[in-house]
């Protein structure tokens, strides 16, 4: 999950003041981090601890989703989709991968604003495009490796590339046909009186 470098920053601190970063981040990383934290001595402890973040984190998820942020929700999902696909439970990771995918839908978040040009690339942007990229990768993930249901709930956000006008550029020179051949050059000889 791409967050700005402000929050990234309150996440590695621990900063619940919901200045940078809703504390439901703080809880849900540090519970993540029980599970990877290879020197763990004594697991009564570890699973103590693991329990307390991940009750935390799931108080906090429940405040999340009586609210009215739309991106929020959605990091907060994906964040759960993630944490249950590393424990392997594809039953959570399906339910919190369509809560997702039905805020997308009823905020109408895209890649490209519909009308206007779209903004410049800032941190708020590529966190928001990191998202919805995630989205798409969740569910061709789902399709391909867990249970062949075929991918229809990210459709409306892929629409974007069939507006957008690209180029092609080819990085051949203009007289090397696609073989690598040269082409052959028709030159006019002017005749010398």
């Amino acid at each position: 999950m791409y967050l700005t470098g402000c929050k990234q920053d309150a996440v590695m601190r621990g900063g619940t003041s919901n200045t940078f970063v809703h504390p439901f981040f703080i809880p849900v990383t540090a519970g993540l981090g029980v599970r990877f934290h290879a020197g763990v001595g004594h697991p009564h402890t570890a699973v103590r601890l693991h329990a307390k973040y991940v009750q935390l984190g799931f108080e906090q998820l429940a405040e999340i989703d009586k609210g009215f942020d739309p991106s929020l929700k959605v990091h907060a999902f994906l964040y759960v989709t993630t944490s249950s696909l590393h424990g392997r439970w594809f039953n959570l990771f399906r339910v919190y991968f369509m809560k997702a995918c039905i805020v997308l839908d009823a905020a109408e978040l895209r890649f490209i604003p519909e009308t206007g040009r779209p903004s410049g690339l800032t941190e708020d942007v590529h966190e928001r495009l990191a998202m919805l990229t995630q989205v798409i990768y969740f569910e061709h993930y789902l399709f391909l490796a867990v249970d062949g249901l075929e991918p229809k709930m990210t459709a409306w956000i892929e629409e974007f590339r069939h507006e957008l006008q690209v180029r092609i550029h080819s990085l051949a020179p203009r007289d090397v046909d696609r073989r690598g051949r040269r082409k052959p050059t028709h030159t006019c000889l002017r005749s010398v009186r």
